[in-house]
């Protein structure tokens, strides 16, 4: 049988080279892949690597599914040279994928780790946004306590009007008929769908203890999230953060829940991993909670973070609470009449965190004077508002226990507009390429753990990607071989002859002997 050389099919600067070379030189037991056919007895299983350059190819070229894989590896040039041929079928490809979650994470790591290395993250800026993944989990199959309700409040009205039915007919004939059986058979029927739902509210009721309003019966940890314009889908809320130099993924993290506490989490990482003392960081409203600017101001970190559009509490919106001027010094509020609001200093927890209350004016309340001055001034409607008119004495502002972190973060935005205009270019880069380009907008597995692994060899496909746009193909390889010599030491390896190694003529046995591994 003659052998066919496909190394005369791959081009020198071929995409796929950096693939082959960044999977050979990683140590793939250390980062936890399984790896299988250690033992003498039995067919020998499919390579480890190979399998992950599988993968990777096949994500790099918009391929994921398992089936989809398994064909492209009969027929496809590229893959018999980066997999020697290599034709494992969908199952052995899924597996893989489901069983080294945690080590795909790793690899994307140690991708960034590399970056790291050639200075390419090492900016002082990121940007943090979320976006929403499609789940595999239909709205039908996902509850709350309204929609359950729904369901028994109507099958409860079902059951009567068959009972109703059933006494009719029971009346009317002293024996059975097939009527008779048909109610029955519904009433059964009706009995099976109530034990489902009152099962599921119990289900829903153990949960509500880790803070959770929903349940997915076919992928448990999907969510219905909103995306845009009240709509909402069952999705997963994917986090990254993006340094701002080159647009490449730092960090990223798997949710299931909005932005609202996720900004110091991602923003604390994308830090470490930039190994800055100082870092700004960038993000839409979304994320515009006190109690996380706080985190960040602590770990210094610099948050330009969009306010959120709050609606007056007022009709008027001179009289809206941003336009209460507050006196740190005295600890006041002045109204736009040039009136003070004093606090008698007690904090009063909210669902938010804790606030103090601000009126006109505490000090008159025991002589029952208080709130006079307010009763006096002519804009009391407009300041007050008409259906609060009645039973309120006065004008009250409530200033939250993070309200400094809050006002810092606002000032930062207004005089630094330029800076958080690039927010938007910087982390929408990725999100256009993957959902829009590639088409990543949904996730094939189930559970946040195997999401979490598509996710990471999507994100390591991006970064090798961005890598090789700011490189090139050539340029990325010799790095990619520099960097592990720089690693060895000369008197182990020297790559003058790095052709030799990218056409497979030689191999780096001694990687795996002296455990080398690009993760920290």
């Amino acid at each position: 049988m003659q052998v066919v050389a496909w190394e005369e099919f791959i081009a020198a600067d071929n995409e796929v080279r950096v693939i082959d070379l960044f999977v050979d030189l990683l140590d793939l037991e250390k980062l936890g892949f399984i790896v299988k056919g250690q033992s003498h007895e039995g067919r020998p299983a499919y390579d480890t690597g190979g399998l992950l350059k599988l993968y990777l190819y096949g994500y790099f070229n918009r391929i994921r599914s398992s089936r989809q894989l398994e064909k492209a590896a009969q027929r496809n040039v590229e893959l018999f040279w980066l997999i020697d041929e290599m034709k494992p079928c969908y199952v052995t490809i899924a597996n893989f994928r489901k069983e080294n979650t945690k080590s795909l994470e790793r690899t994307f790591k140690t991708f960034n780790n590399f970056l790291k290395g050639q200075d390419l993250l090492n900016a002082d800026t990121a940007a943090v946004d979320g976006t929403k993944i499609a789940a595999q989990n239909s709205k039908k199959n996902n509850y709350n306590e309204k929609k359950i309700k729904q369901h028994l409040d109507y099958i409860d009205k079902q059951t009567d009007s068959y009972l109703k039915q059933l006494e009719e007919v029971d009346q009317q004939n002293d024996s059975e008929t097939e009527q008779q059986i048909e109610i029955a058979q519904k009433l059964d029927h009706l009995t099976q769908r109530r034990q489902k739902y009152e099962g599921l509210k119990d289900q829903l009721e153990s949960v509500r203890a880790n803070h959770q309003a929903q349940i997915s019966t076919t992928d448990p940890d999907a969510r219905a999230l909103p995306k845009k314009m009240n709509i909402v889908e069952m999705s997963y809320n994917v986090q990254t953060a993006v340094e701002a130099n080159h647009k490449l993924i730092t960090n990223f993290e798997v949710t299931n829940q909005n932005d609202t506490y996720a900004l110091s989490s991602m923003a604390m990482e994308a830090k470490n991993i930039l190994e800055k003392e100082r870092l700004k960081v960038l993000a839409d409203k979304g994320y515009d909670t006190g109690a996380e600017l706080k985190k960040c101001t602590e770990n210094n970190i610099e948050t330009y973070v969009a306010p959120r559009k709050r609606k007056y509490a007022k009709k008027d919106p001179r009289f809206g609470k941003e336009k209460f001027f507050y006196e740190h010094d005295t600890n006041t509020y002045t109204c736009p009449q040039g009136k003070q609001l004093t606090t008698n200093g007690s904090w009063y927890n909210k669902y938010s965190g804790k606030d103090k209350q601000y009126r006109k004016s505490y000090l008159f309340q025991r002589f029952s004077a208080s709130f006079k001055i307010c009763n006096q001034c002519p804009f009391k409607e407009t300041c007050v508002g008409q259906t609060n008119l009645k039973k309120s004495k006065g004008r009250q502002i409530e200033r939250s226990e993070y309200q400094d972190y809050v006002e810092e973060n606002q000032e930062r935005i207004r005089s630094n507009k330029p800076l958080y205009r690039l927010r938007q270019q910087i982390v929408e880069h990725p999100f256009g390429t993957i959902k829009r380009s590639w088409g990543y907008s949904y996730t094939l597995l189930r559970g946040k753990e195997k999401v979490s692994a598509e996710m990471a060899l999507i994100f390591t496909c991006y970064n090798l990607r961005r890598s090789i746009s700011i490189w090139g193909v050539k340029d990325l390889l010799d790095r990619l071989g520099k960097s592990v010599f720089a690693f060895l030491g000369a008197k182990w390896i020297v790559l003058n002859n790095y052709e030799a190694f990218l056409h497979k003529n030689i191999t780096l046995p001694f990687f795996n002997f002296l455990n080398i591994s690009l993760l920290r």
